[in-house]
């Protein structure tokens, strides 16, 4: 058993975490109440996976009840501990989710028998943890947790390769949908002739082809969760049916007399801008506020600061059997590349890292050789003049980033408008283009 203990007072996360150790149990004590949250959010620890928390009530800053309502969505059951315990306290503790609610004093022999019991407590499983320490990542998933608690329609809107399938499982994990399935359609890998029947299901000979009767996505939701992936790639005349089968919880297959009921919660996905497609009349207006009800934008991995770190770590580990560490200068090229492809780049860069690596450790020079190599970063290896590096041609990030730069500068002679899409601020592109030794000139 791995304990979070969280509590402020110094001498009593000593004198429990002794007695607890005695007694053969693992304890990973914190000292407030902000650094419990990603762990009960994940059930992950900085050394491993947690099984239970005891969680004391009054803290400086954040405290227990507070955490609490973070986290209600959380992995792993909470014993909440206070020495200032009131009934209005313990009855708001458990209307939140607390499993059980101690005095102070107490010691290890009364707390050991509580977290065991806690440890029978069965909290929603998360089939995948999102890592992520970042501001801007845990401002999300609070988000999606809170919006875990409604059973309204959710649009997940982000990058490719940010994560948007592992956003949208979370979501499900957490919901009260998570005793049905997760099934995932996307609607940009379905051939357009075929993606009536995918959805809504057909009955034999309903279109040419059809040599079976098949059950769509949408009834084998059943009252799990529907996943619609990509869902802006979706034709019009599909986009009509769908408004309807969402509108009035009833879905017929093609070829059918009757409808079935449609109990499944829906929860969408894109990487484009449907309200401009809206705009531009590629999508329906009705259906995109249907499915909008709830937006949470995916941080892309570039606005998510030293969670690349944590994350290349994580994968790197996983990617192979040899005890591989980044070095300094690793880390660095990771923390100032862009990463087009977000996670899903990174993910491929660690792989191809840990079995390319001719020692244990990953370093800038390898990253560096890597990245020129990745299919994402095509983008970003031109030259002003179109030619791109040549083949074994060794290019630093630096020169890759201001080769980029100098590109969209020679196309859009637009200095604010280059900030933004390279994702910086106009002053911090104005102090690199001076280091650069190029020149401030045109639209601002």
């Amino acid at each position: 058993m791995r304990v979070l203990l969280v509590d402020d007072d110094p001498g009593l996360r000593l004198a429990l975490s002794k007695a607890l150790v005695r007694k053969g149990v693992d304890v990973v004590d914190l000292s407030n109440g902000e650094a419990a949250l990603e762990p009960l959010r994940t059930g992950t620890s900085t050394v491993g996976p947690v099984d239970v928390c005891v969680l004391d009530l009054r803290m400086p800053g954040m405290g227990g009840l507070e955490v609490l309502r973070r986290t209600q969505a959380r992995r792993v059951p909470v014993l909440v501990l206070t020495g200032h315990g009131t009934v209005p306290d313990a009855v708001e503790a458990m209307r939140l989710g607390a499993v059980n609610f101690m005095q102070k004093p107490v010691d290890a022999d009364e707390l050991l028998p509580a977290l065991q019991q806690a440890l029978r407590e069965e909290p929603p499983a998360i089939a995948t943890a999102i890592l992520g320490a970042s501001a801007p990542m845990l401002s999300f998933l609070e988000r999606v947790d809170r919006a875990a608690l409604a059973d309204e329609p959710v649009l997940f809107v982000g990058e490719t390769g940010s994560g948007k399938e592992l956003c949208a499982r979370r979501l499900h994990d957490l919901s009260a949908h998570r005793k049905g399935p997760f099934v995932a359609f996307n609607a940009a890998s379905v051939p357009d002739e075929w993606l009536e029947g995918e959805l809504f299901g057909q009955r034999r000979g309903a279109i040419a082809g059809a040599s079976e009767t098949r059950e769509g996505m949408m009834s084998r939701a059943g009252e799990g969760s529907l996943f619609l992936d990509d869902v802006g790639e979706l034709g019009l005349d599909v986009q009509a049916k769908l408004l309807r089968a969402l509108e009035e919880r009833r879905v017929r297959p093609l070829g059918a007399d009757a409808d079935k009921p449609f109990r499944a919660r829906v929860i969408a996905a894109t990487q484009g801008d449907l309200k401009a497609a809206v705009d531009a009349g590629r999508f329906r207006a009705d259906l995109y506020y249907l499915l909008a009800a709830i937006t949470l934008p995916v941080p892309p991995l570039r606005e998510r600061g030293d969670d690349v770190i944590l994350l290349a770590r994580a994968y790197l580990g996983r990617s192979s059997d040899r005890p591989l560490v980044l070095t300094p200068d690793g880390e660095e090229r990771l923390r100032r590349y862009r990463f087009p492809g977000n996670v899903r780049e990174l993910v491929n860069l660690m792989k191809r890292a840990a079995l390319f690596s001719e020692s244990l450790e990953v370093d800038g020079a390898l990253i560096d050789e890597l990245v020129q190599q990745s299919p994402f970063v095509d983008v970003a290896r031109g030259q002003v003049e179109g030619e791109a590096p040549r083949a074994g041609e060794r290019v630093t990030l630096e020169e890759l980033e201001k080769t980029h730069i100098k590109r969209l500068l020679s196309e859009l002679n637009n200095v604010s408008e280059v900030a933004r899409i390279v994702g910086i601020d106009r002053r911090t592109l104005q102090r690199k283009m001076s280091a650069w030794g190029l020149r401030d000139q045109g639209p601002q």
